[in-house]
C-alpha cells in the first residue's frame, strides 16, 4: 500500500495530483498501449499504482506480455478466485480501498469496458475522485461513458498522447 503522504522519498504538495492505473488485463488484453498509458497518467500527475489483473499469468500465451508489463513498473495481479467476475471484483475492491484512504486530488485511470464500472465510477467520484475509463471498441458498457469523467478507447491513446503535447 503506497502512502500517499510520502512518495518515494518526495513530499507531495496538495495540488499535485496522485494518479492510478487499474487494468482488466481478461477484457482488455492489449499490451501494446501499456506505455503510452503511462505517459498519458504522467501527463496527468504523480503516477502512484499500476496495477494489471488476469486469472493466470502463468499461461504460456502472457509470459511475455506480463514481463512486458513488469518492465515498466506494472504489478501483474493474479486473480485466482473461482467465480464469475473475479478479475472484476478484485479490481474494484482494491481501487475502492485506495480511494478511501487518498488524501489527495486523485486521478483513477479505469482500463476495462464491462458493466462492473456502473458500481465503480460513482463510488470514486463520491470520493471526489476523477475517473477516466479507456474501453476497447464494441466492447463497452456504453453506460460508463456517461458516467466517468472523461472516456476513451484504448485505440485512440497514441492521438490522445498527440494532442496533450501539443498542448503542454
Amino acid at each position: 500500500m503506497t502512502d500517499n503522504h510520502l512518495v518515494i522519498g518526495k513530499q507531495l504538495s496538495q495540488q499535485q495530483s496522485l494518479v492510478s492505473i487499474y487494468w482488466d488485463y481478461q477484457n482488455i488484453p492489449d499490451v501494446k498501449q501499456a506505455k503510452n498509458l503511462l505517459l498519458f497518467a504522467a501527463s496527468l500527475g504523480y503516477v502512484v499504482t499500476r496495477k494489471v489483473y488476469d486469472k493466470n499469468w502463468q499461461q504460456r500465451n502472457k509470459i511475455s506480455q506480463k514481463r512486458t508489463f513488469v518492465n515498466l513498473g506494472y504489478d501483474c495481479v493474479p486473480v485466482v478466485q473461482k467465480i464469475h467476475d473475479a478479475v472484476d471484483f478484485c479490481l474494484c475492491y482494491d481501487c475502492s480501498d485506495e480511494a478511501a484512504i487518498s488524501l489527495y486530488p486523485h486521478t483513477f485511470i479505469i482500463v476495462s469496458g464491462d458493466g462492473n464500472g456502473e458500481i465503480l465510477i460513482p463510488k470514486l467520484q463520491n470520493k471526489g475522485k476523477k475517473v477516466i475509463i479507456f474501453a476497447r471498441p464494441g466492447n463497452e458498457n456504453k453506460n460508463l461513458e456517461r458516467l466517468a469523467n472523461e472516456f476513451y478507447f484504448l485505440d485512440e491513446l497514441p492521438n490522445l498522447l498527440e494532442s496533450y503535447k501539443l498542448a503542454a
